[in-house]
């Protein structure tokens, strides 16, 4: 799936989940609040997400980081440490993920 069809499918099964309950709405209210900038910057937060996204082996949450991060300014060499420390974090059944950051991360920067 590319970046683009990714996206539309997020954000259309995202209306569907708020259609079927509040909670859903109140999350995503919750997720923009806890990623704005604070005491630690919506970068560093982002790339920390990012790095979770990957331990985790979220193919849906490693994309949405990277636009995060790549919309909060994060260069290229900040993105690959997040991935490295992610793969750290998550051993080496995180290396599919991985792949599939860095697939995403060379559309985005295309």
């Amino acid at each position: 799936m590319t970046v683009e069809e990714m996206k539309e499918y997020r954000l259309q099964y995202n209306k569907v989940m708020v259609e079927a309950d509040s909670f859903f709405a109140e999350f995503g209210k919750l997720d923009d609040k806890v990623y704005a900038d604070g005491a630690i910057s919506k970068k560093h937060k982002e790339l920390m997400g990012l790095a979770i996204s990957l331990a985790t082996r979220c193919n849906e949450c490693i994309l949405y980081h990277l636009e995060g991060c790549l919309n909060a300014k994060a260069n290229f060499s900040e993105i690959v440490e997040a991935i490295k420390i992610g793969v750290i974090a998550g051993g080496s059944i995180t290396y599919p993920n991985a792949r599939f950051a860095f697939d995403k991360l060379q559309e985005l920067m295309a």
